[in-house]
């Protein structure tokens, strides 16, 4: 199975840099150093490599987030906090080793989601799923009286969702983290009550 993790690693760092539709499979088999044949003794097609590696990259950034936003030592504040400053890192080592930004399934949803249904079913799988993580942090912290009791868990966190996305783009375009800092902060002002607002300081 070596070469098919060859295959699977180099279409990620591809699919990031060049895009899905970007990305031919010569390209592919070439930065992962294996032949048309081995390529298609591993996947039928390209379609089954991206879906595959949206499944892989989906089950990653899903563990990432529910263990970030449910941490028992952090309160519902702190957790954001937290997990918003490890995407701005992560995005600053993105753009300074490879001079490029954003995320991987933005990017794919704006090139397949209105040509290609099992691709935009699965994206839609994912934001939803993020979707259910953030809301479950937020009524955690509106129990807690940490957020305004005007906060509509479920509205905020299929906001939260749709503005990382759309800063996410912002920060591939613009090659700055400025868009995603500027998110987080204006989202903290109608989330978190004056009295915790020193928490929501990023962390650099």
């Amino acid at each position: 199975m070596k070469n098919k993790g060859k295959i699977i690693n180099a279409a990620i760092r591809l699919f990031y840099l060049l895009g899905y539709d970007g990305t031919s499979i010569d390209t592919l088999i070439k930065e992962a150093g294996v032949s048309k044949s081995n390529f298609y003794y591993y996947f039928e097609s390209k379609e089954e490599l991206g879906l595959r590696i949206v499944e892989i990259l989906a089950d990653r950034e899903l563990k990432f987030l529910s263990e970030a936003l449910s941490r028992p030592d952090l309160n519902p504040v702190e957790r954001f906090v937290e997990c918003w400053s490890q995407v701005l890192s992560d995005q600053r080592d993105h753009i300074s080793q490879s001079g490029c930004g954003g995320s991987f399934f933005g990017n794919l949803a704006l090139e397949q989601s209105s040509i290609n249904e099992k691709f935009r079913s699965a994206l839609d799988e994912y934001f939803r799923k993020c979707e259910e993580i953030v809301e479950g942090c937020l009524r955690e912290g509106l129990e807690q009286g940490f957020f305004y009791d005007t906060l509509d868990p479920e509205a905020m966190a299929k906001l939260l969702v749709s503005q990382f996305e759309g800063a996410m783009i912002m920060v591939k375009t613009q090659n700055s983290l400025a868009a995603l800092e500027e998110v987080y902060y204006e989202r903290a002002k109608l989330m978190v009550k004056d009295e915790w607002f020193h928490m929501t300081k990023l962390k650099k």
